[in-house]
């Protein structure tokens, strides 16, 4: 491990080498040198391509162990974390010995090699300390960073298997536990981002992703994808290159794919680059210094999560500092601190150490200018008003400025120019304050006009100490010495504000604080809020118990209310204060205001986290888009590549109509392309007025909830129901027309907004409203959205509703209200409500075939869903019947490779396999697989149900290894796109238990199981399928492990559950009770266990089959026990009928 320069160039003249230092950093599986250079020419473009008009003046790489053991090892995080310490240190001690500190630095980085350079340097950002405080320098002078295929949010699957599969080595070894490692990755990577975040803004950014496939053992398939690689983030480039993962880091002429792209790249960054690093270093010896002048008094630390701030530890006692205390002369402060006041006291630490360390004995004296800026109401001005009465002793003079007007404030500082003997000016008080040379504050409060520059309030000079307090982040540029941002308080602060203001003492009873804190998080913790609340129970307008009721009930008119008396000299209310704002921004008139005002009112409906930034430029892209779907048949195109799992989502894709009724000005420019310019500006009005933040290292937005909740109610009448109708068409356009891999993690993203709006539309709202055809296309968007993220009964009210109005206006033969119909059918298979989907899918095929006969596709895709309901059902040979039925007639009328055709023989191969045919299943779910990864890629979710079911039948092939690598890939890539709860997600889990089970690894089965039961329960319900799948897996890893008694108790509960949900001769309720007479026999009642698998195999051989794989598990079962018992004719008997059963596997007389 360590760093050799690689290439540096001969001159020293500055004019002709912009002298910037370029770091390469190689990635997994690869050697240094190789990794830059091509294997047939022998040129590695960092040493004979770069150097030739580039800016590099030296190339360094940085060598390192980089076999998979450092991600399949025992601890990966740290075998980053030390590679990464590693990095800063070799980096550090070559320019140092070659007194090239300060020289710009880039970073290109391959692979793997990215996440230790992210790492290095938010390492490198917290080594302030005098003793390591060289290593911040790599932090300081890195001024850009080239990212080639890093996996910033993780590999695909294939890889992860190729990578867990090195030459010499069975395929079933490293797997192991390769569903925990990838679990494990994944929390570091989210933990390297987490923390690379804040710093990120500091460097030049571009990332590059691969645009070929790589040959990763028996597939093709992308190490890491273009998500991973180049994720959406605000002042960053992306770009593709052409090649290979292994290749896309190797250029062999000028004219390779990537290379321009890249050098100019390199050159632009370094244009800029000395005099960025000069003045970052400027700044950066300054912060040093003032560190070292307070280490003796604090421990400084470095928050990488908060803008890169330091944070301090007091380890003196407040007295020693405060021993040469200065008597205080002139305290002009309008208002007395509030008797209730709580909390900040972080802060209070941090503006203690930043306004009142003394200067160091080198270091000359520096205005020490402290900005605290954030929502209205959020407890800046009460904070202030603490800190002045609690270090009045430290200041000679304390003068306090209302900056809301600049009259105010000009005539407070004639008061101090009167005081100063200088004339009663404000530019005597200015004037005097510059000369003063004693310690004096000078407090702005109120600093909230965009407008205005308050520094034009700052006296001249070095000396003195300024606090501003402002609702615009821009003010932030004014801070010298440190900004803090108020939002709302922690929640045991805000519990006590509340109690206090509410007259309760500290004795107050468990139940009344458990009341109170309820109260608190329904107001958001804001101290304003807080303190109205207070004053409500305080003047028995109600009582503490009661006020969360009142609250609901009179929102509006509680947080209008002002008290006057024991809280605060406030002058605005909750509402009030954030009024003033929408004031400011409207009275500028411009363009960019009104949008501002649009955006905060779009935002009001919706949900108050994470708003997604491009769902103004999806609405815009659809609404002035033409989407030609059906163009070849009356069925969309986009639906003919959806299976089971996602088939109603082409039912319903159709264009949003282009009407201008009812959406944002933004939305409606009819610019050649979409203004992100003039949507930044917009948010940067509201944003830098506190009134919404943007989220750390997402490309979205927030506010505070009680923001939020006045935004709304500040809309009254026609005006809250346009803007209803507003968001809830922003949020429909958004989604037209369909889903694919590049919008489903969008999709996924705006349900908490959909959900949002739905249930805060106004009641005379159009959606609700008018029921006309852009409801129905609304509605059905809608539909689709939660039906493809598993929002089954969320979708189900919606379709109902659009089923009954197409059943009167269409007919129920209809094509549209049969697409509507099929929809809520696979809703309710997916909900396990079985009887109600047959009868739904029987009257759809009968419809069907009356409207368009039985050779039509519609009804032959009916007759498929049919059968698909029918195997959910327990009725495999009739589900067996229709299936071949709709391949026949599909084969014969679309072809073998339509994707109806296809997605018709994935259901037919599962009927095969589960009535015990896995050898006749396997070759038509390859086929299936082959195509839909031609059609659709390796990761559209089709194509993954293709990988689950071929998984599941090589499981029932006996072929484990085969088998866990199809669905290790399935729940790594269901849980990557639907989320780790999803229903298909958790269905996945459970198919590769029973790999692990079988495998003789019971107790990693037990594991996953026992993670996603009380999932399952909660977004399932307790009687679904998927529940009672996963009690019966968990059941048998608790078998296998021999844990009988915790076996036996799960089967019962199985059991009486499916003797509510399932008919008497459904194939799973045959299975769960096989398995509860293995537990039976175990714990010692042979008897019992003989008769229950007597009865068994009885049912079995008349429901099954007497070929089917657990009708002879069955009977091997008890041959076993006429074994144990010396009863060897009757066991004779038992394994006669198991040789004579043929067509399927042997099976042993065994327990």
């Amino acid at each position: 491990m360590g760093v050799e320069t690689f290439y540096e160039t001969k001159s020293d003249r500055v004019e002709e080498n912009p002298l910037v230092d370029i770091i390469a950093v190689h990635g997994l599986h690869e050697i240094t040198q190789e990794t830059w250079t091509d294997p047939t020419s022998g040129i590695s473009w960092l040493r004979d391509l770069l150097p030739t008009g580039a800016p590099a003046r030296r190339v360094l790489i940085f060598k390192y162990s980089a076999d998979a053991s450092i991600l399949l090892g025992e601890d990966p995080a740290n075998n980053i974390l030390q590679t990464a310490h590693s990095l800063v240190a070799e980096v550090e001690a070559i320019r140092s010995l070659t007194n090239t500190a300060e020289r710009p630095l880039v970073f290109i980085c391959h692979g793997l090699g990215g996440l230790i350079v992210k790492k290095a340097l938010a390492y490198s950002a917290t080594q302030i300390s005098k003793k390591v405080e060289h290593r911040y320098s790599i932090y300081i002078s890195t001024h850009a960073i080239i990212f080639l295929g890093t996996p910033h949010s993780g590999y695909t699957s294939a890889a992860w298997q190729h990578f867990a599969q090195p030459k010499g080595r069975k395929i079933h070894e490293p797997q192991r536990n390769l569903s925990a490692i990838i679990a494990t990755f994944d929390e570091i990577l989210q933990n390297i981002t987490d923390e690379f975040a804040p710093i990120a803004k500091q460097f030049h950014i571009y990332f590059f992703w691969e645009s070929v496939p790589d040959r990763l053992g028996q597939v093709s398939d992308y190490v890491v994808s273009q998500d991973s690689a180049a994720p959406m983030l605000d002042r960053t480039e992306r770009c593709g290159i052409h090649a290979t993962h292994s290749r896309i880091c190797i250029f062999d002429s000028e004219l390779s794919p990537g290379f321009r792209t890249l050098k100019a790249a390199l050159r632009r960054y370094s244009a800029d680059s000395h005099a960025t690093i000069k003045l970052r270093w400027k700044v950066a010896r300054r912060f040093l210094e003032t560190q070292r002048s307070i280490e003796a008094t604090e421990l400084v630390g470095f928050d990488v999560h908060k803008d890169n701030k330091p944070y301090t530890y007091l380890s003196s006692p407040r007295s020693e500092r405060m021993e040469n205390k200065i008597k205080n002369k002139y305290y002009h402060v309008p208002h007395n601190v509030t008797s209730i006041f709580t909390g900040w006291d972080s802060v209070t630490q941090e503006l203690q150490q930043s306004i009142l360390a003394p200067h160091g004995p080198e270091s000359p004296p520096q205005r020490r200018i402290f900005v605290l800026y954030g929502l209205g109401g959020s407890g800046k001005t009460q904070f202030c008003l603490k800190f002045v009465h609690d270090n009045r002793e430290s200041f000679w003079a304390i003068f306090w400025l209302d900056a809301s007007k600049n009259e105010n404030a000009e005539r407070e500082l004639s008061q101090i120019g009167r005081i100063g003997g200088l004339g009663d000016t404000h530019q005597a008080g200015l004037y005097w304050l510059t000369g003063l040379a004693m310690p004096w504050l000078l407090i702005l409060d109120n600093a909230d006009d965009p407008a205005t520059d308050y520094s034009k309030f700052f006296p001249d000079g070095n000396q003195g100490h300024i606090i501003l307090t402002s609702r615009l982040q821009a003010c932030k540029v004014h801070a010298t010495v440190g900004s803090h941002e108020f939002r709302e308080m922690n929640e045991d602060d805000a519990l006590m504000l509340l109690l206090r203001a509410a007259g309760y003492d500290s004795s107050a009873s468990v139940d009344d604080r458990s009341t109170a804190r309820s109260i608190a998080k329904a107001l958001g913790n804001l101290p304003l809020a807080l303190t109205q609340a207070g004053a409500s129970i305080r003047q028995n307008i109600c009582s503490l118990q009661e006020y969360l009721d009142l609250y609901q009930a009179h929102k509006s008119d509680m947080m209008k209310d002002r008290s006057v008396q024991g809280t605060d000299q406030y002058e605005y209310t909750v509402y009030t204060t954030w009024e003033v704002s929408v004031q400011r921004i409207q009275n500028t008139g411009t363009i960019v205001a009104i949008d501002a005002i649009e955006i905060l009112q779009i935002m009001s409906f919706l949900h108050f986290e994470q708003v997604p930034l491009d769902m103004f430029q999806k609405a815009w892209s659809n609404v002035h888009t033409t989407y030609e779907i059906g163009k070849h048949s009356d069925i969309s195109t986009f639906d003919t590549l959806v299976s089971l799992f996602w088939r109603t989502l082409s039912r319903f894709s159709q264009t949003y109509s282009t009407t201008t009724e009812h959406f944002p000005n933004i939305v409606l420019h009819n610019g050649a392309t979409w203004d992100i310019l003039r949507l930044r500006r917009a948010l940067g009005f509201l944003s830098g007025h506190s009134l919404i933040y943007k989220d750390v290292g997402k490309e979205t937005y927030s506010m505070h909830p009680m923001v939020h909740l006045w935004s709304r109610e500040r809309l009254v009448g026609e005006e809250h129901k346009v803007w209803s109708d507003k968001a809830m068409n922003t949020i429909a356009a958004s989604l037209a027309p369909q889903a694919n891999a590049s919008t489903r993690l969008y999709r996924r993203s705006i349900i908490p907004h959909l959900d949002a709006c739905l249930q805060q539309q106004h009641p005379s709202a159009s959606f609700r409203q008018h029921k006309d055809e852009q409801y129905l296309k609304k509605a059905m968007t809608f539909a689709t959205l939660y039906f493809e993220n598993g929002e089954w009964r969320k979708a189900e009210s919606l379709q109902k509703e659009v089923i009954e109005i197409r059943t009167k206006t269409l007919g129920p033969k209809h094509p549209d209200t049969l697409n509507t119909m099929s929809a809520l059918a696979d809703g309710y298979w997916n909900l396990f409500r079985m009887r109600e989907a047959l009868m739904l899918y029987t009257k759809i095929v009968t419809y069907s075939d009356q409207a368009y006969g039985n050779e039509d596709m519609r009804t032959l895709k009916a007759m498929d869903n049919l059968a698909s309901t029918l195997w959910l059902c327990g009725k495999r040979a009739e589900s067996q019947t229709w299936s071949e039925k709709a391949v026949s007639g599909m084969t014969t009328h679309l072809g073998p490779g339509h994707p109806y055709t296809l997605t018709a023989t994935l259901n037919l191969a599962r009927t095969y396999m589960h009535r015990g045919r896995a050898a006749e299943a396997a070759p038509l779910l390859q086929t299936v697989l082959t195509q839909r990864l031609k059609l659709l890629g390796p990761t559209h979710p089709d194509t993954l149900t293709a990988y689950a079911e071929l998984g599941i039948t090589q499981h029932a092939l006996r072929n484990l290894d085969g088998a866990e690598t199809l669905l290790t890939r399935v729940v790594h890539e269901r849980r990557r796109l639907l989320g780790k709860e999803h229903a298909y997600t958790l269905w996945a889990i459970n198919d590769l238990s029973k790999i692990y089970t079988d495998a003789g690894r019971p107790r990693e089965a037990e594991r996953l199981l026992t993670d996603i039961l009380p999932t399952a329960i909660r977004t399932l319900g307790p009687e679904h399928i998927g529940t009672s799948m996963t009690l019966y897996n968990l059941a048998r890893a608790y078998n296998t492990r021999e844990q009988w008694s915790q076996g036996h108790q799960v089967l019962t509960e199985l059991i009486d559950i499916q003797e509510r949900t399932l008919p008497p001769s459904h194939p799973d309720r045959l299975i769960a009770r096989l398995e509860l007479a293995r537990a039976v026999k175990h714990l010692g009642d042979v008897r019992l266990a003989e008769d229950m698998l007597e009865a068994l195999i009885k049912e079995m051989e008349r429901n099954l089959g007497h070929d089917h794989p657990q009708t002879k598990r069955a009977v091997g079962q008890l041959g076993a026990i006429y074994i144990g018992d010396g009863r060897l004719d009757e066991a004779e008997g038992m394994d006669r009928r198991l040789r004579d059963g043929g067509g399927g596997d042997r099976v042993a007389l065994v327990a």
